[in-house]
């Protein structure tokens, strides 16, 4: 079956399994009374025995047979990877239901926590009910799922509930073909690297992802990256964001390498990120996303931060900001330089901005247009008018 193929039979599945993932009623029919805990494995759960290989297990049980297996609270002892690699086609619905678990990390070999691989046609995956990963820097990524050719899918699954802190590198990477997937209520803080990744990889392409109420901090780099391993351009576009918080990141609160396209920002809040620059750099913003990016009721505050703009990029198509706001207090007040974009691309770009307020800044001879509907702050053409439209061209 090709990708295509695959896409128009699965994606009714792949909605209705997202739908089910966050109601109770739905969940508690899939983890049936008599689903199998991970003591059933032969984890310990006391804190200090090697618990990977009960993990490795249960994942690859669940998988193959169907069903889920329950992780009850408590402290599980992480030595090695636990590691899914699939040994064929899966597509009941399968996986990990905690109930407030904590995986603790002891691995130093920069391997990541927990690894699930696809070569072959895995879906309806499950990771909910409450999950934290308690990292010491030493291992890789905290949660890494993958698959690394065009022909194999890592699709239709939902992560809710996982938080993941203090990773050597990032906190939730998925690299490759994966699509069609929610991740909701998560939290990634204090990861060395960015707190998530979304990588093609092996030419594989990552597609309708929808991120939910989730949060990114404190990380060694981005808060969440849409980027492309096979090269310096691309990347994905269908990342769709939908509410949520990015703060004190130490570069952008969201960086997309190929801007969002068809996909959109919705209620984000921003603060402090960027911490690489001095506050009123003009590198410095809480989302870089060039080619065209959407964003809708998203907010920006800085005041530490060397975040000036809440949007900045190179756009060579729409940029759409509708209702966003970009404030500013202390040393980044005073540097006087804050707005809302930094407009800078070819002639075939053009920023639409609606019921906006901060204002914009454009560099001198780009190409862009823009277009200022009842919005509020400063701009090279004056102050704009929150009754009226102001448009231009640098």
């Amino acid at each position: 079956m090709d990708r295509r193929s695959f896409l128009t039979a699965g994606s009714g599945l792949a909605v209705t399994g997202a739908a089910a993932g966050f109601t109770t009623n739905a969940l508690a029919g899939e983890v049936r009374r008599s689903s199998p805990t991970i003591f059933d494995f032969g984890a310990a759960g006391d804190g200090s025995t090697d618990d990977s290989d009960a993990f490795s297990k249960a994942l690859q049980t669940a998988a193959e047979k169907g069903g889920f297996v329950i992780v009850p609270a408590g402290t599980y002892a992480i030595a090695k990877t636990i590691s899914f690699l699939s040994r064929g086609n899966s597509g009941a619905a399968w996986g990990l239901h905690c109930q407030g678990a904590t995986l603790r990390s002891r691995i130093t070999n920069r391997e990541s926590v927990m690894r699930m691989e696809s070569r072959h046609v895995v879906w309806n995956f499950r990771l909910t009910g409450g999950l934290s990963i308690q990292c010491n820097g030493s291992e890789g990524n905290g949660l890494h799922i993958l698959a690394l050719s065009p022909t194999v899918y890592f699709a239709a699954f939902v992560i809710d509930g996982l938080s993941v802190q203090g990773a050597g590198q990032h906190g939730c990477l998925l690299e490759g073909d994966v699509f069609e997937c929610a991740i909701s209520n998560c939290y990634f803080m204090d990861n060395k690297q960015n707190g998530m990744t979304l990588a093609q990889s092996h030419k594989g392409i990552i597609s309708s992802v929808n991120v939910m109420n989730c949060l990114f901090s404190q990380n060694g780099n981005i808060g969440m990256a849409c980027v492309n391993f096979d090269g310096p351009h691309g990347g994905p576009t269908d990342v769709r964001v939908y509410g949520g918080y990015a703060r004190d990141n130490w570069s952008y609160g969201f960086f997309y390498n190929n801007g969002t396209r068809q996909a959109a920002l919705h209620q984000v809040g921003f603060e402090n990120n960027c911490h690489a620059y001095k506050p009123g750099d003009p590198d410095g913003a809480h989302v870089y996303a060039p080619v065209s990016v959407r964003m809708k009721d998203c907010a920006g505050y800085n005041q530490t931060g060397g975040a000036t703009y809440l949007l900045r990029g190179w756009f060579s198509g729409l940029a759409h900001l509708d209702g966003c706001t970009q404030e500013a207090d202390g040393p980044m007040a005073e540097t006087g330089k804050t707005r809302l974009v930094y407009i800078d691309g070819r002639d075939s770009g053009h920023v639409y901005m609606v019921g906006c307020t901060g204002g914009f800044e454009v560099k001198p001879g780009t190409g862009v247009t823009w277009e200022a509907v009842n919005c509020n702050g400063p701009s090279p053409a004056g102050k704009l008018n929150i009754r009226g439209t102001i448009t231009g061209k640098a």
